[in-house]
């Protein structure tokens, strides 16, 4: 058999393909999310279509976290319940079929009440797609030993499609009205689940399977003994805390049109440079702070996340810099809070259980985007109810949210130390036997 890279050539097929079909789910995730494509459209629609305030517009669109927040159950239903004898192809088959579902109806709604009815479609599609392709990134992984390389491409993927979608977004809402802008964002977002769907097909090759009621009790007991674990309620306190940035999202948005007369474009341009930033923290994150501890990772990324927002201040009224300024801002939140995330993951990691691994992982992700929703319904009754459509206030919550994140260095050390002592015992066991 021909051999490329040290592989059979088959195998060296078999990866290329499971290859673009993460890479295409990642991209299309970044498509599909609500902060994607859809994202500037929508609030371009709600605000300046229909009137709503910030606040009406979080609390309309907080019902949309719910889906990602319930992503453990469907982990258990995917591990545990195969659909028509399969319990990958078939589940990603049918919830990418869902989600384009509701970007097919989103295309003809303008009322606020049905418009979120199909994004709540939209939301458990991708959220579910989400589960089941990192289930695969794993299972394959692990089996190919390519799980770093399938990881990376999955977030180079999802970072290119954030910078397009926000190019795109911007540029939708600055030539179209509202409503036409909104219906074409569904439009040809819908056709990234359909290309899932069809990749599903071609290229997903797994053993029929059956429900495994013991393996399920099994991996039960040892979540919830994970619940008890320092390592887990350090991890998981740490993550709510990180994700409390109120100043952010809709208000934000608000502030740009309301008080600096951005335009459409130029948000959607700035929404770019974040992701660019994301982009550039991924790298640094992984040539630079990888090896580092944990802790001195959480250091920095709060102290930097802190400074930055504090440089934010300088947004805060109209002046001649502020177009030239919140470029450079918007690289700089992208890159420093890319590396908090990254950090949060590598707490989540360190935080799963032998045996329920990928569900408490998927338990630690929901709470991070449970607490980002909670801030940003937060930070939209404090600009519309309390600040007076004032962002500074907000910006100073922020940075004093990261601060608190200093008080839990010491923990982090020790979370680090309990980390060097299991693998000193894995070596110890390594050695006796």
């Amino acid at each position: 058999m021909t051999m490329t890279n040290g592989a059979p050539a088959a195998n060296q097929l078999e990866i290329r393909r499971l290859t673009a079909l993460f890479v295409l789910a990642y991209f299309a995730q970044g498509l599909s999310q609500a902060g994607g494509l859809i994202s500037q459209p929508l609030n371009y629609y709600l605000k300046t279509g229909l009137g709503l305030s910030a606040t009406d517009i979080t609390e309309y669109l907080a019902i949309l976290t719910i889906p990602w927040v319930v992503k453990p159950i469907y982990g258990l239903i995917s591990d545990y319940i195969p659909l028509f004898g399969y319990r990958r192809r078939t589940w990603l088959m049918l919830v990418n079929l869902i989600a384009a579902s509701g970007f097919l109806w989103l295309t003809g709604l303008k009322d606020v009440s049905t418009i979120v009815m199909a994004l709540v479609l939209t939301a458990f599609g991708t959220a579910f797609s989400d589960v089941i392709i990192d289930a695969l990134v794993v299972e394959n992984g692990n089996r190919t030993g390519q799980t770093a390389r399938f990881q990376g491409m999955q977030w180079i993927a999802f970072r290119v499609a954030a910078i397009m979608t926000a190019l795109t977004g911007g540029y939708l809402a600055s030539v179209f009205e509202p409503a036409t802008a909104l219906h074409t964002a569904a439009t040809i977002t819908m056709l990234a689940p359909i290309a899932v769907l069809t990749m599903a097909y071609l290229v997903v090759r797994e053993q029929p399977a059956q429900v495994d009621i013991t393996e399920l009790r099994a991996t039960a007991r040892s979540t919830l003994a994970a619940i008890k674990s320092p390592t887990l309620q350090i991890s998981a306190a740490f993550l709510a805390i990180w994700c409390f940035s109120p100043a952010f999202g809709t208000p934000m948005y608000y502030h740009m049109v309301d008080v600096l007369s951005f335009d459409q474009q130029f948000i959607g341009q700035l929404t770019a440079l974040t992701s660019v930033g994301g982009l550039v923290g991924a790298i640094l994150y992984t040539r630079l702070l990888a090896n580092k501890s944990v802790s001195f990772r959480a250091t920095f990324a709060v102290i930097a996340a802190s400074c930055v927002i504090l440089t934010f201040h300088l947004l805060t009224q109209p002046s001649s810099y502020a177009s030239q300024l919140a470029p450079v801002l918007n690289v700089l939140s992208g890159t420093i809070m890319q590396i908090g995330a990254l950090t949060i993951f590598a707490l989540a990691a360190i935080a799963c259980p032998p045996r329920a691994e990928a569900f408490t992982f998927a338990a630690l992700m929901s709470l991070y985007n449970g607490a980002e929703q909670f801030s940003a319904i937060i930070g939209s009754r404090l600009y519309d109810q309390y600040f007076d459509q004032q962002l500074g206030p907000l910006l100073w919550v922020a940075s004093g949210s990261f601060l608190l994140c200093l008080l839990m260095l010491p923990l982090l050390r020790r979370l680090d130390k309990s980390t060097d002592d299991d693998n000193d015992n894995v070596a110890l066991e390594g050695a006796e036997a």
